[in-house]
C-alpha cells in the first residue's frame, strides 16, 4: 500500500514538473532570443556610430575607432547578460529525496531488521515450548508405561517370590552405596586435581611476572649504563675536538700573523730597491734630457743661422 502510494505520489509530480518545466524552458527560450536580439541591435547601433566617426573624424579619431572595435570584440562576451536555465521540478524532487531518502532507508532498515528480530524471537519461543510439551508429554507417557510395568512386575515378583525380591533390593542398596563412594572419592580428586592446577598456574603467573619485572629491571639498567657511557665518550670527543680546534686555530693566526710579517717586509724591501732604482733612473733622465735639449738648441741655432744671415 505505501509503494503503490509512493509511486502514484512520484508520478504526479513527474507529471507536474514536465508541464510546469515545458513552460519554463519556453520562456527562457525566449528570454535569452529577446536578449540577443537586444544585444544585436545595441552593437549595431554603436558599430554604425564607431563607423560615423571614423568617416568624418581625422585620424587620432578614426585609430580609437578601430581600437575599440577592437577591444569591444574581446570583452563583448563578458558583457552579455546571462540568464540561468530554469529549474525543473524532477531536480527539486531529487535533491529532496537526496536529502530524505537516506533516513528513510535506514529507518526502514531499522524497522525490519527490529520485526525481524521479534520473528525469529517468537519462532525461537514457540520451539521451545513445543520441544519443552513434546518432552514432558513423553516423559508422562514413559512415567506411566514405567509405573505400569513396574507395577505388574512387582506384584508378580511379590506374589511369585518376595525373597528374590528382597534380595534384589539389598543388592541395589549396595551398589547405590557403591555408586555414591565412587561419585563422593571422584569428586574429591577432582578437586584435588582442580586446587593443583590452581596453585600451579598461580605459581607459573608469579614465575612469569617475576622474570619480566626482573628482565625490565636489568634492561633498563643496560639502557641507562649505555646512555651514561655514550654521553661521556660524547662528551670527551667534544672536548678533545674542541682543543683540537683550538689549537689548530691558534697555529692559523700565528701562521697568519708570520705570513703577514714576511710580506710586509718583503713589500718594505721591494719599495726600497724600486725607489732606489726610480731615483737612478731619474737622474738618468734628467741628464738625458738636458744633454738633449743643449744638443737640439745647438742644432737650431745652426738652422737659424745658416737661414739667417748674420748683418
Amino acid at each position: 500500500m505505501k509503494k503503490t502510494l509512493l509511486v502514484t505520489i512520484l508520478g504526479s509530480l513527474s507529471l507536474f514538473g514536465c508541464a510546469s518545466t515545458q513552460n519554463g524552458y519556453q520562456l527562457y527560450a525566449e528570454t535569452q532570443a529577446k536578449i540577443a536580439q537586444a544585444n544585436a541591435i545595441a552593437e549595431t547601433a554603436r558599430y554604425n556610430a564607431i563607423a560615423e566617426i571614423a568617416k568624418t573624424g581625422d585620424s587620432a579619431a578614426k585609430v580609437a575607432a578601430v581600437l575599440s572595435i577592437h577591444m569591444n570584440g574581446n570583452s563583448q562576451q563578458r558583457n552579455n547578460l546571462q540568464i540561468a536555465p530554469p529549474e525543473s521540478l524532477e531536480d527539486k524532487a531529487l535533491k529532496w529525496t537526496s536529502v530524505l531518502l537516506p533516513g528513510f532507508v535506514q529507518f526502514y532498515t531499522i524497522n525490519r531488521n527490529s520485526s525481524v528480530a521479534m520473528r525469529q524471537s517468537d519462532n525461537q519461543a514457540a520451539i521451545a515450548i513445543s520441544t519443552n510439551k513434546a518432552f514432558t508429554d513423553l516423559s508422562n507417557a514413559g512415567h506411566a508405561a514405567n509405573t505400569s510395568i513396574a507395577n505388574s512386575g512387582f506384584s508378580a515378583m511379590n506374589t511369585s517370590n518376595t525373597a528374590a525380591f528382597n534380595t534384589l533390593g539389598s543388592q541395589g542398596t549396595a551398589a547405590f552405596n557403591s555408586m555414591q563412594s565412587m561419585g563422593i572419592a571422584g569428586y574429591s580428586a577432582l578437586k584435588d586435581t582442580a586446587a593443583a592446577g590452581l596453585t600451579a598456574t598461580t605459581n607459573l603467573g608469579t614465575a612469569g611476572i617475576t622474570g619480566v619485572s626482573n628482565t625490565a629491571a636489568a634492561g633498563l639498567t643496560a639502557t641507562t649504563n649505555l646512555g651514561t657511557a655514550g654521553i661521556t665518550g660524547v662528551s670527551n670527543t667534544a672536548a678533545a675536538g674542541l682543543t683540537a680546534t683550538t689549537n689548530l686555530g691558534t697555529a692559523g693566526i700565528t701562521g697568519v700573523n708570520t705570513a703577514t710579517n714576511n710580506g710586509l717586509n718583503a713589500i718594505s724591501g721591494i719599495n726600497a730597491a724600486n725607489n732606489a732604482t726610480i731615483q737612478v733612473l731619474g737622474n738618468q733622465a734628467n741628464t738625458n734630457i738636458t744633454t738633449l735639449t743643449n744638443a737640439n738648441k745647438q742644432v737650431v741655432d745652426t738652422i737659424v743661422n745658416s737661414i739667417i744671415p748674420k748683418p
